[in-house]
């Protein structure tokens, strides 16, 4: 893990860091229109049900990760789930993603959910193994209680 890592809120003056993060995580025909970014992003700064978080060295954004907080029935409560989880290249390998993993973990017991799934293209060998590292398990939704 990095020394100085720190995790904290996503905050206004974040935007063009998480927005350059973002761009590595999606297809670039996605993200050629930032005005629909920009109203999702500022929505994180004011939203009860749902909470965004940088990965910080020295001041450095060099990740992030969403969660989303709804009620389900089969859980018979609120659970969350991680939408986007994103460590600059230079950085992984190296704990980040794991560091924020854990700490959606600690939010999700928190607020008393019931369980944290995450939101991934299951195909991709890579996430799939990251995750389940992280002590997730399923095929469809990745379950981490």
């Amino acid at each position: 893990m990095p020394i100085g890592l720190q995790i904290r809120p996503v905050v206004r003056e974040d935007y063009h860091d998480v927005y350059r993060l973002y761009r590595q995580l999606v297809n670039p025909i996605q993200y050629s229109i930032e005005n629909d970014f920009a109203r999702i992003f500022n929505n994180f700064l004011n939203a009860d049900n749902q909470e965004a978080f940088v990965a910080t060295v020295h001041n450095r954004v060099i990740g992030f990760v969403t969660l989303y907080y709804f009620e389900v029935f089969h859980h018979s409560g609120q659970v969350a789930s991680i939408q986007e989880l994103i460590v600059t290249e230079e950085f992984r390998g190296r704990g980040v993603g794991q560091a924020l993993v854990g700490f959606a973990k600690k939010q999700t017991t928190e607020r008393h959910c019931r369980g944290l799934e995450v939101a991934t293209d299951l195909w991709q060998g890579g996430a799939k193994s990251f995750y389940k590292k992280c002590g997730f398990q399923g095929r469809t939704v990745m379950i981490a209680t």
